[in-house]
């Protein structure tokens, strides 16, 4: 700098003197304490885009420089420190709003005739937003293109909203109850999802009720209504209630997985089956045999649990709808080890258009009821 100063207690020209300013190539030390003041100015006001420029935008509050990427911020610029409110406040652009609600519910008005790219953060300092709501005051603006005021509503929150240049967007929501898009209505731990098109959701210990889905629903330790579904359900440890309209008609649709569930099905399944004998499958259990056959009897072979291991509690019903003149009786066969109790050891459905129920109450034990002979 010496030269600098030299140029200028001299007679020299301005042009020489910038000349001698031209010639420092090793940098520049200042030894004050003080500070040095950048160009500065608003979103609007940047200079003609040159790579390597550098400034402070007032607008958003940060420092930026031009690259061939085009302008971007620069660290140690951006938010700064949050402010606490606990009252009513208006919004400037940059500030990060820590909010208390906890003993009322706050408004805070955002800024007035906002600029493009103005920004303000909010967080629930004391996650009670649930309790006392946050209401965001538009002023005069529009918010997601809606003209209405944003409640925030949902405990733990934090969240940003930009200005458009048209509309303030609401960008970054997150919590320990995190909302998932779609028609979500209610806290994620109790969430309502009534939109068609959901590709996937995945829940763990949740009440949930879900109208519609298109693909995967895996549900874990959870109570759920799934109204329409039409690909995969995966339940563990769950109370589930599925139903599928078809034609009018509720049916169970097919691709189900279930483990460790109780499942309620609209009316019970119906099974027709004919032959002299035939022996229970485990896929008959909680279903209604339609038992025919036009030429003989028939007989139900009770199958021993080390074959078929029915559950303890598995139920049977079968209707006899033989049709042979005169031989149509439906009865029932106990596979060694098994054991059947019934009224008087009656062990057969002697009439055409009646029926009989088995239901096995212990590991080989079957109990029979109904219009026996």
């Amino acid at each position: 700098m010496t030269t600098v100063i030299a140029a200028l207690a001299g007679a020299n020209t301005i042009n020489q003197m910038m000349y001698n300013v031209n010639q420092i190539r090793t940098g520049i030390t200042f030894s004050s304490n003080t500070a040095i003041r950048v160009p500065f100015g608003t979103t609007a006001q940047r200079p003609t885009a040159v790579s390597g420029a550098f400034r402070y935008n007032t607008q958003l509050a940060q420092f930026e420089g031009y690259t061939a990427e085009g302008w971007g911020s620069i660290g140690g610029g951006g938010l700064g420190a949050f402010k606490l409110i606990a009252g009513t406040y208006t919004a400037n652009s940059g500030d990060r709003l820590a909010v208390s609600t906890t003993a009322a519910g706050r408004t805070i008005t955002l800024p007035g005739s906002p600029a493009a790219e103005d920004i303000v953060e909010f967080i629930d300092k004391d996650a009670s937003f649930a309790t006392n709501n946050l209401t965001i005051s538009r002023n005069g603006s529009t918010i997601e293109g809606s003209s209405a005021n944003l409640v925030a509503d949902i405990s733990s929150t934090n969240f940003f909203m930009q200005y458009s240049g048209s509309t303030w967007e609401v960008f970054g929501i997150s919590s320990g109850e995190t909302t998932v898009g779609a028609d979500l209505t209610g806290t994620t731990s109790t969430a309502t999802f009534s939109a068609a098109g959901l590709a996937k959701i995945a829940l763990a210990n949740t009440n949930a009720y879900i109208a519609s889905m298109s693909t995967d629903v895996q549900l874990a330790n959870t109570n759920a209504y799934i109204a329409t579904k039409s690909s995969l359900a995966q339940l563990a440890n769950t109370n589930t209630f599925t139903v599928r309209t078809t034609g009018g008609a509720q049916t169970m649709q097919p691709s189900l997985v279930v483990a460790n569930t109780f499942v309620a099905q609209h009316g019970m399944p119906m099974r027709t089956t004919g032959g002299n004998t035939v022996t229970l499958a485990l896929a008959d259990n909680g279903k209604l045999l339609l038992c025919t056959n036009t030429s003989s009897a028939m007989n139900i072979r009770i199958p021993n649990n080390s074959s078929v291991a029915f559950p303890v509690g598995a139920e049977i019903s079968l209707v006899n709808v033989l049709t042979h003149a005169s031989a149509n009786t439906l009865g029932f066969v106990n596979t060694a080890g098994v054991i059947l109790n019934s009224k008087e050891a009656a062990n057969s459905v002697a009439d055409r258009f009646t029926s009989a129920t088995l239901k096995k109450t212990a590991t080989n034990t079957w109990l029979l009821i109904g219009n026996l002979a």
